[in-house]
């Protein structure tokens, strides 16, 4: 049984297109449009501003020093009528409180947590730690919460706030400004944009970008098309998923915002496949089948290819069947951008792979063989015809290792054998990764750690910001494109 696209319960999202946000408040509206933390932000924001035009504005329920940066900008939003109050969490008790709508910022002991559920009329949390009234979410349903940093989230909101309440436009360069007086995730985003215009703006850097997580059923598909198109970055590393995902947005079709009316055992009848608080239509994926399995035919299986060479003519189809939209693989192919993906049979892509060379076997046909080895030893010749390499890292997995990798695979071909190849560390890297380090996988590991395995340059420019990408990415894409019309 196939699902409507057209049900009502179906809500259709967007792309985020930084070509059409010229402030804070255009990207941060762009991004309720989009999904996991973008979607929250977007969503959460206008909630703020609601309540506040509508002479609603919530109560500040805040257990930090007031002091600080974060606290004195609590007290300004105050000083504006935004908030009603600021509170400790200890004095947010009946009969002094009750009925009013809340903003529930950081941590909050155990002690008090059931008057901070049972108080407000309606509350939102803005916190890292998925602290949360129970059973305000659910698994893919986000409602009135953010998880991450407030340090970061505050300072965005109340410029998106005061666009909106006093039209005062900020540009993305403006708040990188802001966020560099802050603490905690808003230093490491600050610091991320510069770290990654300083290796972007390195004539003699070769940038590579890795990519993981569902950035592009995110609906951040057209971020990393610009990232492409302003030549910031010079090769891809990426999931199969990734890819598969984006191709779908690459042929105009649509991903929709998940609605917990219909729960996964229904999806699973509808063939609506559910990615977080996304929803892919199985549809979309016999669709990109469809065009896959034409591509290939069209291609004579006389020798092995790497998934590069199989994004190359993906690529060239894109760009020649649906010039009119823009997707990650038209864009790499029309500015020569070797889009790698290692993991390549983990994937819908790789399913479609697979089952078309099972028809072949069956028809006759020769079976188009994939040789991996042909990626690396491209990678490695990128590597050491340069003088420097950049890393720019969206999540972490195997892409990123994959690319990592390169330094102390050259180390080890010239220990092995005399190749006399020129070896180049890292010089600088930018990751955004919300995993810490002591879960001790390989997303969560620092720059640090890979220095210690000749990875990394020791005196190198390298910056982590622990987040969701898609709550940082566009506002850090944006900031290079602003750095660019600036020179």
């Amino acid at each position: 049984m196939q699902m409507n696209t057209t049900d009502s319960f179906l809500k259709e999202l967007e792309p985020l297109n930084l070509q059409k946000c010229y402030s804070v408040s255009d990207i941060v509206e762009a991004m309720s449009y989009c999904s996991f933390g973008a979607r929250m932000l977007g969503e959460t924001t206008t909630k703020i501003y609601e309540w506040i035009v509508t002479n609603k504005a919530p109560i500040a329920i805040y257990d930090g020093n007031l002091d600080s940066p974060l606290g004195q900008l609590l007290q300004e939003m105050s000083a504006r009528k935004w908030f009603t109050k600021i509170v400790a969490p200890k004095d947010y008790t009946r009969p002094v409180f009750g009925g009013e709508n809340a903003i529930v910022i950081g941590a909050y002991s155990e002690s008090v947590a059931e008057n901070i559920y049972s108080t407000p009329k309606e509350a939102i949390f803005l916190n890292q730690f998925a602290m949360v009234k129970p059973g305000q979410t659910t698994d893919g349903y986000f409602p009135n919460v953010i998880f991450s940093d407030p340090n970061f989230l505050l300072p965005v909101i109340f410029i998106t706030l005061e666009e909106r309440l006093r039209d005062r436009k900020s540009s993305i360069t403006d708040l990188m400004k802001i966020l560099a007086h802050y603490e905690g995730l808003a230093a490491e985003v600050s610091s991320g944009s510069q770290t990654l215009r300083a290796m972007i703006q390195d004539p003699d850097c070769l940038v590579f970008l890795t990519l993981s997580g569902a950035m592009t059923i995110a609906k951040m598909g057209l971020i990393i098309c610009d990232l492409i198109d302003m030549k910031a970055v010079q090769a891809v590393c990426s999931t199969g998923a990734l890819m598969a995902h984006g191709l779908v947005e690459s042929v105009g079709l649509k991903h929709f915002k998940y609605n917990p009316q219909k729960d996964d055992a229904n999806l699973a009848k509808l063939k609506m496949n559910r990615v977080t608080d996304t929803l892919e239509p199985e549809d979309n994926l016999e669709h990109i089948k469809t065009i896959l399995d034409r591509i290939l035919d069209e291609y004579t299986h006389l020798k092995p290819i790497g998934t590069r060479y199989f994004h190359q003519i993906v690529g060239e189809h894109l760009a020649k069947e649906y010039s009119g939209q823009r997707g990650i693989l038209k864009s790499a192919y029309e500015q020569n951008v070797p889009v790698i993906v290692p993991a390549f049979v983990d994937s819908e892509i790789g399913n479609d792979i697979y089952i078309y060379n099972r028809m072949c076997e069956q028809t006759g046909r020769s079976r188009i063989v994939f040789d991996l080895e042909l990626d690396t030893q491209y990678l490695v010749e990128m590597m050491t015809n340069v003088k420097k390499t950049g890393i720019f890292t969206v999540g972490g997995g195997v892409p990123r290792n994959y690319i990592q990798n390169l330094a102390p695979l050259v180390e080890l071909l010239n220990g092995y054998k005399d190749f006399n190849l020129p070896e180049r560390k890292l010089s600088y890297g930018c990751r955004i990764c919300p995993d810490p380090m002591h879960y001790g996988h390989l997303s969560g590991c620092s720059y640090s750690e890979g220095m210690s395995w000749r990875k990394m340059e020791t005196r190198g420019m390298f910056s982590e910001v622990h987040a969701d990408a898609t709550l940082i990415l566009p506002f850090l894409v944006k900031f290079l494109m602003e750095s660019r019309e600036l020179t």
